[in-house]
Order: structure tokens, then C-alpha cells, then sequence
């Protein structure tokens, strides 16, 4: 069958209006989990220090009636410092592009800051989890903070080989990048249970597990800890495991890490 003579289609057709959604889909993950959950402070310098302490070991601690007093020996703070680190993106829109129509966004120059700041967000989560070590950067070299993977000095072996750090160097106010040689390991229960008691262990309080995909479908779906768990789970949240344990255009931070 073909077309009668002279029929004119689409194809030679001249003028006809394109069909272009007005919207504008981002596929991008945009999730920052973890400076999201970080806290928040002013830095009035590019050095950001701050003291900790720790409290002695527990010992048993018995003394005699009516004994001498001894004086314990006390154990200064420790000095702490990190760099603030400046991340940026930059923006260039001509006067043109922001006065004529476009599709999906009214204003050019609004749009690509919105996804910019995005960008930028997801810069500085790579930067805080990744592994960086700090620097005091100079005049031709940019200043980097050190991530928190790079403040852990304490860790659980799992599979062969050990990942070591210097951690903070008080000699030198900065903190060491990890030397990681261990051989990659399958996520279990149990090895999970063995890391937060490690880290109970040194005083700290998990509350929060940052993993990439392809351990958080292994979490969610092969431990034991949620598949016999039988209390109710009221609402539609998500279930717990339990167990026995500028005017130029310019979008930047500066940032610190302080742990």
C-alpha cells in the first residue's frame, strides 16, 4: 500500500512545533548522608583545633582506713586541629541566555545554582569519607582536610592484612593518610557485632552504619538480627536491627572536620 500522490506528511512538512517537556529530570544521586548528620560550627580561622580528654583505665579500686592520701597522676588534654577546606563551583550565564525562553526553568542562573549547591554538597560528603589526609596548603596549593576515615587509629581486621594510620601528629598539627592492606571481606553479622564492640571499646557510641550498596542490601536482607526480630514495628518507618548489643557567581565552602 502506499501513499496517494501529492500527500503531504510529517516528513516534508515545514514548521511544526517539538514536543519538550517543561521540566528538567535529574538521575544524580543527591544524598549526603553523612554531612548531613554531622554537626555544625563556625570556623573564625583556617585552623580549627579543640581539646579532648579521656578518662584513665578502670582499675579495682580499694583503699586502707585512715591511709595517707596519694595524689593521682594527671594526664594533660590532647590538642586536636584540622584544615578548613574550600570547595567551589562557578557559574557563567550571559544576560542573553537568562532572557530568552527556555525549557524547564525560568531563570538559567537560578538553576544552576540550585544544582551546583548539589555538586557541591556531594564534593564535600566524598571529601569528609574518602581517604585524605590533611595539609596546610600554600599560595599555588589548595588546603585539604582530613577525612574521618584518616582520624581512626583503631582498627578491627576483618579478611587478611590490617589498614594502619598515624592518625593525628601533634609534632606536626596535621593527620596522616591510611595505609590499607587488607584484602576485601565478606560483610557478616558477626563481624559487624565484633566492630561496634570494638568501637564501644574505645569509648565511642555507634549509632549510625554508612555503607555503599552492595553491603546495605546484605544488611537489610541476610542478618539474623532483624529476620527473628518479633516485636511490632509501629508506623510506616523504617525497621531497626536488634540485638544484644557571591555577586560573580560563586558558590563555595569552607569546611573542617572535626572529630
Amino acid at each position: 500500500m502506499a501513499q496517494p500522490t501529492s500527500l503531504q506528511d510529517i516528513y516534508t512538512a515545514i514548521g511544526l512545533r517539538e514536543d519538550l517537556g517543561d521540566v528538567i529530570y535529574n538521575i544524580a544521586p543527591t544524598e549526603t548522608p553523612f554531612l548531613t548528620a554531622a554537626g555544625r560550627l563556625k570556623a573564625s580561622a583556617i585552623k580549627v583545633e579543640w581539646n579532648a580528654d579521656s578518662l584513665d583505665a578502670s582499675v579495682t579500686n580499694r583503699a586502707i582506713e585512715g591511709d595517707d592520701a596519694v595524689i593521682n597522676t594527671s594526664t594533660p588534654t590532647v590538642r586536636y586541629a584540622n584544615q578548613c577546606q574550600i570547595s567551589r563551583k562557578v557559574i557563567g550565564v550571559s544576560g542573553t541566555l537568562e532572557s530568552v525562553s527556555k525549557a524547564g526553568r525560568k531563570s538559567e542562573l537560578a538553576y544552576q545554582i540550585a544544582r551546583r549547591a548539589k555538586e557541591l554538597k556531594r564534593d564535600m560528603e566524598k571529601s569528609l569519607t574518602t581517604n585524605q589526609q590533611s595539609t596546610v596548603g600554600g599560595s599555588a596549593t589548595a588546603r585539604s582536610l582530613a577525612s574521618v576515615e584518616n582520624w581512626i587509629t583503631t582498627y578491627g581486621q576483618v579478611g587478611s592484612g590490617e589498614a594502619t594510620n598515624t592518625g593525628f601528629v601533634t609534632s606536626t598539627g596535621l593527620v596522616g593518610a591510611v595505609t590499607d592492606t587488607s584484602s576485601a571481606a565478606t560483610a557478616t553479622e558477626a563481624v559487624l557485632k565484633s566492630v561496634i564492640a570494638l568501637v564501644w571499646s574505645q569509648g565511642g557510641q555507634p549509632e549510625t552504619i554508612m555503607v555503599g550498596p552492595f553491603n546495605k542490601r546484605i544488611i537489610s536482607t541476610q542478618f539474623s538480627g532483624i529476620a527473628t526480630q518479633y516485636r511490632d514495628n509501629k508506623g510506616t518507618g523504617q525497621a531497626t536491627i536488634l540485638a544484644a548489643a557571591d555577586n560573580d557567581n560563586h558558590i563555595g565552602n569552607d569546611y573542617a572536620l572535626a572529630a
